[in-house]
């Protein structure tokens, strides 16, 4: 009787890569061509600038997964994934459910029902990442990477993806709006900020890595539910900071602090959780 075949033996990962490739990587170009039509290389010339901090987030989440659960197939298409479908389904979905959220009041005052910024933006955000790890670990389980940690790893990942364009859009903003000088302060913000996303879809993959696996099928989508839940309130915790202080300086250490006390905290997470279970060989 042959046994199974090994996470590290090399098998097709993928089943029709041109169809899997397409799902990916279309999306990717048609996020990023908008924005490099609007801002030009101003906006390709600030991709690149954060891509150091994509670079050393990239590697700590691969490192949550053991060795023999990584693939540089699913660490590529995670990013891609990030940056290209996440990004167009928080902008259209979110330009869509911004708008249905508007009424005029009595005093024929524009209004938002449900607020935008913090509740309907981490909605839809996590959502599209979480999508896209949902799909990456359902391909990869047929080869046999699966579990908490590769989950974990993948929701890492996509988060990278998300962040490396919203980032780079961000200080390309920045700069038109104002100077150089403002884009520079704000690659130095969003690179100390970078692992943000990160540190949210990690919650979401993990979560959706011990669903997948869990034996009581009535349990997995309360388990995958309660990891978006965590990465949906944290994000909104996240934005609402940029509401929440007294003047627009104190909203923004309160924003910046939130987002880096989050970063430490799903860090220590991750960490116990791969040291903890590497330990019990699962």
């Amino acid at each position: 009787m042959h046994s199974a075949l090994a996470p590290s033996e090399t098998v097709p990962f993928w089943g029709r890569r041109s169809v899997v490739l397409s799902v990916f990587l279309i999306p990717l170009a048609l996020a990023i061509l908008p924005f490099t039509v609007e801002s030009g290389p101003v906006f390709l010339l600030c991709l690149v600038a954060v891509l150091p901090a994509a670079a050393v987030t990239m590697f700590a989440a691969r490192w949550i997964a053991p060795r023999v659960s990584r693939s540089w197939t699913s660490s590529l298409l995670a990013p891609a994934w990030g940056a290209g479908a996440a990004v167009l389904i928080a902008t259209g979905l979110g330009a869509w459910s911004s708008e249905q959220a508007l009424y005029v009041d009595d005093q024929g005052i524009l209004r938002e029902a449900i607020p935008s910024t913090w509740v309907l933006t981490p909605i839809v955000e996590e959502l599209g990442k979480g999508l896209g790890v949902l799909l990456i670990l359902v391909l990869a389980r047929r080869v046999g990477r699966r579990g908490v940690l590769f989950g974990a790893m993948a929701g890492a990942l996509v988060g990278v993806g998300f962040a490396a364009v919203e980032d780079a859009s961000a200080i390309a903003a920045d700069i038109a709006a104002n100077d150089v000088g403002y884009g520079v302060v704000t690659w130095i913000v969003r690179t100390l900020t970078f692992p943000t996303h990160a540190a949210l879809t990690v919650w979401t993959g993990a979560a959706l890595g011990l669903a997948l696996d869990a034996r009581r099928a009535w349990s997995r989508p309360l388990v995958a539910l309660a990891g978006l839940t965590v990465a949906i309130g944290a994000h909104a915790a996240i934005n609402y900071g940029n509401l929440a202080g007294a003047t627009d300086q104190a909203s923004f250490f309160t924003a910046v602090g939130t987002a880096l006390g989050w970063i430490a905290v799903s860090t220590v997470l991750a960490v116990t959780l791969r040291l903890v279970l590497t330990r019990r060989g699962v």
